[in-house]
Order: C-alpha cells, then sequence, then structure tokens
C-alpha cells in the first residue's frame, strides 16, 4: 500500500464543515479508511467506495469514487493535508476538479472539512444492525 493511503488509514471525526462558505453540524460525523475503500458517516446517511490519493501533486489530491449510497456512481475530487492526527480535506462535492487551496466560498461547490483521528480502521467499523 502506498505511504500516503497507510497515513489515512484509520477511523477520522470531523470536527468541522463548511460547505459553500456555510458552516455546518457535524454531530456524529465520521469517516473511515480501510484499505483503498471508504465509509463516510453524516446526518445519519451511509456513503462508501474506493480512494486514490495523489502524492505527487502539490497540495497533494485524492478522490473518492462513490460505490455506495446517495451518491453511487459519481466520483468527488479533492486536495487534502495531514499533520499529526488532523486531516484536512477539500473537495469539491459536483463532481469538478479539486479545489486549488483549502477553501469555499457561496456557489463554488466546495466542502472543507477538518478531521481527527479516533482510532485504527480495525477498531471503528460501524455496527451493523
Amino acid at each position: 500500500m502506498d505511504d500516503h493511503l497507510e497515513s489515512l488509514q484509520g477511523h477520522w471525526d470531523v470536527t468541522s464543515l463548511e460547505v459553500d462558505g456555510t458552516a455546518l453540524p457535524v454531530a456524529g460525523a465520521r469517516i473511515i479508511i480501510e484499505d483503498d475503500r471508504f465509509i463516510s458517516l453524516s446526518m445519519g446517511t451511509a456513503y462508501g467506495g474506493k480512494i486514490a490519493v495523489e502524492a505527487a501533486t502539490t497540495p497533494k489530491s485524492f478522490s473518492l469514487h462513490f460505490t455506495e449510497g446517495p451518491e453511487t456512481g459519481h466520483t468527488n475530487h479533492g486536495i487534502y493535508e495531514v499533520e499529526g492526527n488532523t486531516w484536512k480535506i477539500c473537495l469539491n462535492v459536483n463532481g469538478g476538479p479539486p479545489p486549488k487551496t483549502f477553501a469555499t466560498a457561496v456557489g463554488s461547490g466546495n466542502a472543507l472539512e477538518t478531521l481527527h483521528r479516533a482510532g485504527p480502521a480495525s477498531q471503528s467499523k460501524p455496527k451493523k444492525e
């Protein structure tokens, strides 16, 4: 596994979220990365799919290809940085190219999230009901 993808493995709690320049609540939102798969749980909805990272870009970039949930068939592109146990991402939720900076604005289609590592993926899978 690529070292950059390895650095994202685990359970991440969303600590802040801004979409199109507006701050949104994050209660209970989280992302789990295991191998090249992701699960995103937010506001009672689960999304899943494959994550690919491209560390050679500045800033580093990634894509999320959705194979489960309401966004099935779509791909979002974004940028990211990891510092210690903090992961910051900014992605275009409309399927456009990745943002150039870690910022959102009205009508941009960008989501800016800050996440904090909560544990390894093997210990943080959502419970099946």
